[in-house]
């Protein structure tokens, strides 16, 4: 089985400017970075137990700090430590297959720079990139697919500006609206309801 590398795009829902102890404030970014069990924009399917295996190994490097991100997305699926921008801090999968992750945005060069895309309201999307094989996807879910195989590694999230467009043709972006807390795109109570099952309130 050839190994390939494999990046995908989804959106990211909601992003919120936190208040901390600190002189600057923090910026978390929160949402759906992949989604399993269905087909995604790519033409890929991750199985749930797939994902489920990848999501799991993953947890000593959430915990650890050692999942990270790059501002943009690059061509291979090594990482640049002198291109992180943000780090992964909860990783998690919803019952029906939807990947929830938060990030924090750290206070490197890249980071910087994200920083004040987001405070310029400029419309961000979200990539992951991993390791994994395909092959051809026998289900009712459509031709033309490849399902990703048991291996399959996450190796980063990406935070980039032009996400894939989506099957009905149309580029999946947020929304702008400010509140008293913060700064929400795209926010929706079903996300948060989500969310809040997921991790806990």
């Amino acid at each position: 089985m050839d190994i390939l590398y494999l990046e995908d795009y989804e959106d990211i829902f909601e992003y919120q400017l936190m208040e901390s102890s600190k002189e600057n404030k923090d910026y978390f970014i929160r949402g759906v970075v992949s989604r399993a069990g269905t087909r995604n924009k790519n033409k890929r399917i991750y199985p749930i137990n797939v994902m489920e295996d990848t999501i799991q190994a993953l947890q000593e490097a959430v915990t650890s700090g050692g999942f990270v991100g790059e501002l943009d997305h690059p061509p291979t699926p090594k990482i640049n430590v002198n291109k992180i921008s943000h780090k992964i801090t909860k990783l998690k999968m919803a019952p029906d297959g939807a990947v929830l992750a938060e990030m924090v945005v750290l206070d490197t060069d890249e980071g910087r720079t994200l920083k004040k895309l987001i405070d310029g309201g400029v419309r961000l999307g979200v990539s992951t990139r991993g390791l994994g094989g395909v092959k051809p996807y026998m289900g009712p879910l459509g031709e033309g697919l490849v399902e990703v195989q048991p291996g399959f590694k996450m190796k980063a999230i990406d935070v980039v500006f032009d996400p894939s467009a989506g099957d009905d043709g149309r580029p999946n972006f947020v929304t702008e609206g400010v509140t008293e807390s913060g700064i929400h795109l795209g926010h929706t109570r079903k996300l948060e309801q989500v969310w809040n099952d997921v991790f806990g309130s």
